[in-house]
């Protein structure tokens, strides 16, 4: 299966911009997508590490080099937000990224790479309102397939410098050998660059 775009939760966003490394995303040579939904989780409040630095990612490489794509997710969050400003955004980036996945690859003859957070996604019922044609990721995995394909020097200390910053747990649990995620996918294989 040949893979032709790659989407992106606000986990991967997160982690990528206090490390520095929001670039990284770009290196397989696919076009990247962030749900509008997506772009809200991460920039609603710039207070939060890395906001800044994904809301500036995005103003300075949309249209070009990224797409932020509408979602019917995040127009029925914001109608509920207006009527309830206590709404919550749970889940709903998680959403708006199957949404997105389903719109762009419908009737197409290629994948795409769904890169997420947490590994833990694969034990949730979110894995069956996906594409056969998707393949899912974490963001370690994702680096680490890039230096396997000697795209970039280390997978490790981008990491690194995340944890250092957000403390993620899911990244210190997989940093520590305790991610029970199971082996890296050869999805690097798959990747052409444009």
């Amino acid at each position: 299966m040949k893979l032709s775009l790659i989407v992106t939760d606000s986990g991967p966003l997160i982690t990528l911009a206090v490390s520095g490394a929001l670039d990284v995303l770009f290196l397989p040579g696919l076009p990247v997508i962030v749900p509008d939904m997506v772009r809200h989780e991460v920039i609603a409040d710039l207070s939060k590490p890395g906001a800044m630095r994904v809301a500036d990612w995005i103003r300075a490489n949309n249209p070009h080099r990224l797409t932020v794509a509408p979602t019917e997710v995040f127009e029925e969050f914001m109608l509920l937000k207006s009527l309830n400003p206590a709404t919550k955004t749970k889940n709903r980036g998680e959403q708006a990224a199957a949404e997105v996945l389903a719109k762009a690859l419908e009737g197409q003859d290629f994948g795409a790479v769904l890169v997420f957070e947490d590994s833990a996604v694969r034990k949730t019922n979110f894995l069956l309102r996906l594409p056969d044609a998707v393949v899912v990721t974490s963001t370690s995995e994702f680096l680490f397939g890039l230096e396997s394909r000697g795209v970039i020097a280390s997978a490790q200390a981008i990491l690194d410098r995340a944890v250092d910053v957000r403390g993620n747990e899911v990244l210190a649990r997989y940093l520590a050998g305790t991610d029970d995620s199971g082996p890296l996918p050869d999805w690097p294989q798959t990747l052409r660059p444009s």
